[in-house]
């Protein structure tokens, strides 16, 4: 196929789908998707509804029977995320737990083959952190066999590395009403449901076991990330010291846990930061007999859900829209003249300008957030959680579409986004999500929750550093009297943090993404627009890893073990999403003429369906390296940036 042909080919493509993109933007002015993945979401909702008597009409407890029981296995059990190939412990308890809550008998034969798994495995008291502490809650397990969450930490000074405000922002929120339920040892009364729902989960007699032998005890399935020696010291330490800490300490340990609790419900207006922390802050405001706070947390908890024609699902946040449609009106901007959807780019646009978080904490340090104002969150303002590249990639968004909009962007609303990502950069030069590295990385050895990788510290990631490299280069252009020394700093020490985390295969790890082919496929493009030429060695060995990877289908596509194995693993056949995001980088180092770029292109045109969108693909992203989340937009809004960064080459 030569050049013209191919270009017709590609234009074609992408007229359908801009189609399709224009048939599917909300209202509002975004594109919505369902961001499921993990199955722990739905469970604790279910069981959230249990515990402070929130009211189920059948017809919600019919669809919410069926998402629990939808990511079921042949052998019964239930893994940490819908594509799972094993069970876990810890998510098989819980949804279990939350069937009968809801209703379920025992002897409905999906239960029985559950339960029948989870007996196997060695009952509950093999679970997951996580799991023996929302079985505790519920009173299908004692507070002796968990891991303490001491609300004390709150109390103690800043400089001490485990005070949570050390913490990463999106573990410090969930361990944060963690650690109130934890330092009451709150039970939900038992009843004759959960008397028989404890018979149930334990054969051996719950009343027989000895339950602080069990607190590190695990399944395999469960024991994804082990504990130091360290932590299991310290546990042991903290389980012996709270014996001794006085009634007052422990009461004004709670007191502050909740006022801070409250404080990350008001400055969110109830949404809170994702549906864990929502679910187990609207427990605690049950449990602390404030009706009007818990009336406001049912008003909207029921966001974070997902309806399916025939299930309801629980998402991850209450929706990825900010990201999806920066990454959208990215691919837009750049087609040829006679291709672009002005009106498609002033809705988009609106969505973001309304979405950009305007207002700024009160005393954040005081209750342990970073400034947040200038910042995009990743769903929707109210969330109220800004994050770097989420604002590097709603800034690429917005200033590059100036030319179509009729007012430009205000300058103070571009300067506030710039100064709130340059506010974000690590020591090591590089960018995490929704904070800085605050204290030390070695916190990290305190990592308790056994299924979930590197959550004590927000890191610098590579994909987060390439977004907003992107960024800055495109303000330092546009805008060079803007923050002009600050940002040419900025963007010399993203780049010392990319070429310091550049692997010896050429690649860059990933961690919101599967895994080597996204790191690489950020870094790549973000280094060359920090000015990086082609030619330098940085940029070659990148370029040699994607050449290295395409399959013989010319696509490309990685398996999630590569996350945990920490190495390349490709898949059996090409991918759309890793496909298009290496078109992008290698299009953005090299010629449009590549063989491999025709053939990644060749095989998204192929892949395409006739009404212009693509066929479902794998779950392209995950967290902390162990659990899948859905990111269904990514097989529009990346293929519509591969297709018109090609056009404008070609």
């Amino acid at each position: 196929m030569n050049g013209s042909d191919l270009r017709t080919i590609v234009s074609d493509s992408t007229r359908r789908l801009l189609d399709f993109l224009r048939r599917t933007q909300e209202p509002d002015g975004s594109w919505s998707v369902p961001y499921t993945g993990p199955n722990f979401l739905l469970p604790l909702y279910a069981i959230t509804t249990y515990l402070t008597q929130h009211p189920v009409t059948d017809a919600e407890r019919t669809r919410l029977v069926a998402g629990l029981l939808k990511p079921q296995l042949s052998d019964g059990s239930i893994g940490l995320h819908e594509e799972s190939v094993r069970g876990a412990v810890f998510t098989s308890s819980i949804s279990y737990a939350a069937l009968r809550l809801l209703g379920e008998k025992p002897d409905r034969p999906e239960l029985a083959l559950l339960r029948d798994w989870i007996h196997r495995m060695g009952t509950p008291v093999k679970a997951a952190a996580w799991g023996k502490f929302i079985l505790s809650i519920l009173n299908l397990y004692d507070w002796s066999g968990v891991s303490p969450v001491p609300p004390e930490l709150y109390l103690l000074p800043k400089w001490f590395p485990l005070q949570p405000i050390n913490i990463s922002g999106y573990v410090r929120v969930v361990y944060l009403p963690m650690a109130y339920f934890y330092g009451r040892r709150w039970q939900t009364p038992l009843d004759p449901l959960l008397r028989d729902i404890r018979t149930e989960l334990f054969p051996q007699g719950y009343d027989r076991i000895h339950w602080p032998r069990h607190r590190g005890d695990l399944a395999p399935t469960d024991h994804i990330v082990p504990e130091s020696i360290l932590l299991r010291l310290s546990l042991s330490l903290v389980r012996h010291a709270e014996k001794w800490i006085p009634s007052w300490i422990r009461r004004q340990a709670l007191r502050l846990a909740y006022e801070h609790i409250c404080y990350e419900d008001e400055h969110s207006d109830y949404v809170r930061q994702a549906p864990v922390n929502a679910c187990y802050n609207t427990l605690v405001h049950f449990i602390e007999k404030q009706p009007e706070r818990l009336r406001r947390s049912w008003e909207e908890l029921p966001q974070y859900l997902w309806q399916h024609p025939d299930h309801t699902a629980c998402q991850g946040f209450t929706s990825s829209k900010v990201w999806d449609t920066a990454f959208t009106l990215q691919g837009v901007i750049h087609l040829p003249t006679e291709m672009i959807p002005q009106n498609m780019i002033r809705e988009g646009c609106r969505y973001l300008m309304e979405n950009q978080v305007i207002e700024e904490l009160p005393d954040p340090r005081r209750y342990h957030r970073l400034p947040r104002r200038g910042g995009w969150p990743f769903s929707e303002r109210r969330n109220g959680w800004s994050i770097a590249d989420c604002t590097a990639e709603s800034l690429l968004a917005w200033v590059g579409s100036e030319p179509f909009l009729s007012q430009a962007a205000p300058r103070e609303a571009i300067g506030d986004g710039v100064r709130f990502i340059l506010s974000y950069q690590n020591r090591d030069g590089g960018w995490g999500s929704c904070d800085r590295v605050v204290g030390p990385l070695w916190i990290e050895i305190f990592n308790a929750s056994h299924v979930f990788a590197d959550i004590m510290v927000d890191h610098s990631f590579a994909e987060c550093t390439g977004s907003v490299l992107s960024a800055l280069a495109l303000i330092q252009k546009k805008f060079p009297e803007m923050e002009t020394a600050r940002v040419a700093r900025a963007i010399r020490e993203g780049v010392r943090y990319l070429t310091e985390t550049q692997r010896p295969d050429g690649s860059w790890e990933a961690v919101w993404g599967i895994c080597f082919n996204y790191g690489t496929s950020f870094a790549l493009p973000g280094l060359r627009a920090a000015g990086i030429p082609a030619d330098d060695p940085r940029i070659v060995r990148g370029r040699k890893f994607l050449l290295q990877q395409q399959l013989p289908d010319g696509g490309w596509g990685e398996q999630p073990d590569s996350c945990l194995q920490r190495r390349p693993i490709p898949s059996n056949k090409g991918l759309v999403e890793p496909t298009a995001l290496a078109v992008i980088a290698l299009l953005a180092t090299g010629s449009h003429e590549d063989s491999a770029v025709r053939r990644g292109l060749e095989f998204l045109c192929r892949t395409q369906k006739a009404d212009g969108d693509f066929p479902p693909q794998p779950i392209p992203g995950l967290f902390y390296r162990t659990t899948l989340i859905r990111y269904d937009h990514y097989k529009r809004a990346f293929p519509l940036k591969a297709f018109a960064a090609y056009l404008a080459a070609a």
